[in-house]
């Protein structure tokens, strides 16, 4: 998640942001990043955006942590395709058969419904992050994005509704934009050192 977040703050979605906020599920649970003036916030030890395990649905599902509701078991592909009513099968990915389902039965009652339950957990935990963090832009990735681009009015208003910062002027919410976002993320790291000094990479790479 770290990887695709400062791709996308540097050539994507959240190009120009100074507090950036990336939310993404992939196959199965939830991941985020926080990019703070261009540099990836990690935390003392690495850790830190573990912004699946945010409660967002006390009395709902358990998840592998020890808790009931959390963002990575109420937000991902599973519960998507478990809400919509569908048994999710073994031939593609978990990803892959709920961005189908959104495409191909976008009006189906037992789709919108699903839409309807997956955006408001995902908005409560939004905006619980914004409270925290106060970030100037939020771009969604996996799954999530494609929950934005299916009601985005609803997805906005919740996390107007239920944060200090949204109801003050609303905080942006995006999807992002980059195809293979992380892997031009681990190019940017790689390069990170040429890019902050690079007579000192030069110097360093001619006494190799």
């Amino acid at each position: 998640m770290n990887l695709a977040a400062l791709a996308e703050h540097r050539h994507g979605a959240g190009r120009g942001a100074q507090h950036l906020l990336c939310v993404a599920t992939g196959h199965r649970g939830v991941g985020g990043a926080l990019v703070l003036d261009g540099r990836l916030h990690t935390g003392s030890s690495g850790l830190a955006l573990e912004v699946g395990h945010l409660t967002v649905h006390p009395e709902g599902r358990p998840c592998h942590c020890g808790s009931r509701g959390c963002l990575d078991v109420e937000t991902d592909p599973l519960a998507f395709l478990t809400a919509a009513g569908r048994t999710p099968g073994p031939e593609v990915s978990l990803l892959q058969q709920a961005r189908d389902l959104l495409r191909d039965e976008p009006r189906d009652p037992s789709v919108r419904a699903a839409v309807e339950e997956l955006v408001d957990r995902l908005g409560l935990g939004l905006a619980g992050l914004v409270n925290i963090l106060n970030p100037d832009r939020i771009i969604l990735g996996g799954l999530h994005r494609e929950l934005l681009a299916a009601d985005p009015e609803r997805l906005r208003a919740v996390v107007a509704d239920r944060s200090l910062w949204g109801r003050s002027g609303g905080v942006p919410i995006l999807g992002c934009t980059l195809p293979h976002n992380s892997l031009a993320g681990a190019a940017e790291l790689a390069w990170q050192p040429v890019l902050d000094d690079p007579l000192g990479a030069l110097a360093t790479a001619s006494r190799v």
